[in-house]
């Protein structure tokens, strides 16, 4: 008698190493923090490129600079506005309005990120702060990089948002 496997045998082998790699692989690599800072800079790098795309100046409006597009922070959430409308998600052109929070179990805090408002002009430059409030955009020229740090009970992830480059780098 041959001590060998038979085929059936094999075949459950190989259908039970295929079971635990499908339910292992994804957790392997998770990292939530890391997932969310990075749909962040998405979004971050959206905003700029709308306001540069969608330039809003114009030498006769006075209020030019309250229609930049700008993306706004809330108690963990943020979405992405110009003059009261709303970035659509090009996925599924729903409007970005995302809560960070609940969707990835993390915590954000900011620095020398103004009142949670970053707004772009249209050459991509930062500029931080409610524009609906002044009168001169060039007035909140980010003057030192902006810091968002997103963390959990075990990580952290750090977004740098360069000051006069506008330029987003994630850590």
């Amino acid at each position: 008698m041959k001590k060998a496997f038979s085929m059936i045998e094999l075949i459950i082998v190989i259908v039970v190493i295929g079971i635990l790699a499908v339910v292992m692989i994804p957790r392997i690599g998770s990292n939530r923090v890391y997932e969310a800072a990075t749909q962040l800079a998405s979004h971050i790098r959206y905003t700029q490129h709308l306001a540069m795309v969608d330039d809003k100046f114009e030498s006769t409006d006075s209020n030019w600079s309250k229609k930049l597009w700008q993306i706004r922070f809330n108690n963990g959430s943020y979405s992405i506005v110009s003059d009261g409308a709303y970035a659509k998600n090009p996925m599924n052109r729903d409007n970005l309005d995302i809560n960070i929070s609940q969707d990835y179990g993390v915590t954000l805090a900011f620095s020398n990120c103004g009142d949670n408002v970053i707004s772009f002009d249209h050459v991509g430059r930062p500029l931080i702060d409610d524009l609906s409030t002044i009168s001169s955009a060039y007035a909140n020229l980010m003057t030192s990089d902006c810091l968002i740090t997103l963390s959990d009970d075990l990580e952290e992830a750090e977004i740098t948002i360069m000051k006069e480059s506008g330029y987003i780098s994630l850590k």
